[in-house]
């Protein structure tokens, strides 16, 4: 019995902590999310490395490109800030293809030909 108790004790430790881990804020505002995605690392060798996140959590915000893995975190991240957030729907012309220029994660438009069907 005694032995099971510790055991058990010990398993909710490692969940604790496996979750004090997560880095996602549960409370985090829009305008914080916007000021994560300003200061990810946007570092690169190649193309490949870059990936394209919201800039807010409106669609017309816009896109930045920046680091994959950064990509990842700020995915959760958006979807912590924005689950909520109000936004009115609109067609927009910003989305991009990320690129890597000088070891920098950066975008170019998308051509307006990519939004319409051939």
């Amino acid at each position: 019995m005694k032995k099971s108790i510790v055991l058990l004790g010990a398993v909710l430790f490692v969940c604790a902590c496996a979750g004090a881990s997560k880095k996602v804020t549960e409370n985090i505002s829009p305008a914080q999310y916007t000021q994560l995605v300003e200061k990810a690392d946007k570092s690169c060798r190649t193309d490949a490395d870059c990936a394209a996140v919201k800039k807010g959590c409106c669609l017309c915000q816009g896109y930045e490109s920046v680091n994959k893995s950064a990509a990842a975190d700020l995915q959760n991240q958006w979807n912590a800030a924005c689950a909520a957030a109000p936004c009115t729907l609109q067609m927009c012309y910003v989305e991009i293809d990320p690129v890597c220029k000088n070891n920098v994660c950066t975008g170019t438009l998308k051509p307006i030909e990519s939004y319409f069907a051939r």
